[in-house]
């Protein structure tokens, strides 16, 4: 008796061992169906980032090259499909949304940022009893943002262009806080022909994609040609703004903002006053007159432009003349998309910004001409500002004095993810 209560003792403990290891088994393979779940899931959500991210960016490089919010979303859908994410695809399994502005997030509504989401259901297979739909969501946000850059003085033209920035024997230029950078690769492409140039602090100098002429601060030529910082920022639409075909008159002239059809320009001894706010300018502005032109309170943002804006290029433009014994002080907004940007001249329009005779201009702010010339003429004419931005520029024997401060000029604008 007590020798077959042995042996049933020991079956029991062999059932007990069995089932114990049926149960540890069991467990193993529930673990290892986890972690396999898990990272169908990571890698699921790994991809769909990385096709959210690359059409944001795609969208925001439409933007950067002017293009519109219509276009930047186009964009940014078509990279998806081509990363195998389509809105309905995958059985109705995938849902991709483009929303140019974006619809949520710090970025909510600005025209410079292009906001995509993707939601995806994804099927854990290893342990088909427990296996069901998971829903990944990603979201992926690129604009044109500003980025800070370090130079006061910019002469674009990317050609082989002689004199691109050119100073005569009578002319100044004084920068300081920022260098100078001229893109042109002629021989020539800094031409200094006897004036006084000064840039401070000295490391900044002068950057030449071509050579330089006469003396110039710490010079190094050879370097590689930079692209146009505020090419991607948006022109100013023309919704919602008031359109002048004259002028109020009076002395001073008040201007409010709005779509000017007209040369803003008054007779000699007039102040004229432009109120805070954004003017679109398709006929120019003169002060030939000895007109004295002056911002409010708050800054104004002023883009001159062709005759047909904004329903094609043509029409002709006219640019910017300040001369005699004008007295000008312009300032830009602080706040707002041309936040730093006082000035911005439509590319469809090349009629240059002259300041002669002893015209001034004190001007905050950015002022940029991306395929005009900026010229003093005059012994007397003078430029102070925060900086300077134009094909290209001719100091003859004028005065430029420009002070640079990131926080107080436009932002160079460039593709990148954001969010």
């Amino acid at each position: 008796m007590r020798l077959r209560a042995f042996f049933r003792g020991r079956e029991s403990e062999r059932g007990q061992a069995l089932m114990l290891v049926a149960v540890t088994l069991l467990g193993m393979l529930m673990a290892t169906g986890l972690a396999i779940d898990a990272g169908q899931l990571f890698v699921a959500r790994r991809t769909a980032q990385e096709a959210a991210d690359a059409g944001a960016y795609a969208g925001a490089v439409v933007i950067y090259q002017s293009g519109t919010s219509a276009q930047a979303a186009a964009a940014a859908a078509s990279d998806m499909t081509r990363n195998g994410f389509t809105n309905g695809g995958d059985g109705g399994l995938t849902t991709v949304t483009v929303n140019a502005p974006p619809a949520s997030g710090p970025h909510a509504l600005d025209v410079r940022y292009v906001e995509t989401i993707v939601t995806t259901q994804v099927r854990t297979s290893l342990v088909p009893a427990q296996s069901q739909l998971s829903s990944v969501r990603v979201r992926g946000v690129a604009g044109a943002e500003p980025l800070n850059n370090a130079y006061a003085l910019m002469a674009l033209d990317r050609g082989n262009t002689p004199d691109a920035l050119r100073v005569s024997s009578s002319g100044t230029v004084t920068i300081s806080g920022a260098g100078i950078l001229i893109n042109s690769t002629s021989a020539t492409a800094a031409d200094n022909g006897g004036g006084t140039i000064s840039v401070s602090p000295a490391p900044n100098g002068t950057q030449v994609a071509g050579g330089v002429a006469g003396a110039w601060p710490n010079p190094t030529t050879g370097v590689q040609q930079r692209p146009d910082p505020f090419a991607g920022y948006a022109k100013p639409s023309v919704t919602g703004l008031t359109v002048y075909g004259s002028l109020p008159g009076g002395n001073p002239m008040y201007l409010n903002p709005g779509v000017y059809t007209v040369p803003i320009q008054a007779a000699g001894g007039t102040k004229i006053i432009f109120n805070s706010g954004i003017y679109i300018t398709k006929a120019g502005i003169n002060g030939a007159g000895n007109a004295d032109i002056d911002s409010g309170a708050g800054g104004v943002f002023i883009f001159n432009t062709v005759v047909n804006y904004p329903t094609d290029t043509g029409g002709g433009c006219q640019g910017v003349n300040l001369t005699g014994n004008a007295d000008s002080t312009l300032a830009p907004m602080t706040t707002g998309t041309y936040k730093g940007l006082l000035f911005y001249q439509d590319p469809a329009c090349t009629a240059e910004f002259k300041i002669a005779g002893n015209g001034t201009l004190e001007a905050s702010g950015t002022i940029y001409l991306p395929t005009a010339p900026f010229t003093l003429n005059g012994s007397n004419a003078t430029l102070t500002g925060s900086q300077l931005v134009a094909k290209t520029i001719d100091a003859q024997n004028g005065n430029i004095s420009i002070s640079f401060s990131a926080g107080s000029t436009a932002q160079p604008v460039l593709p990148r993810l954001s969010e």
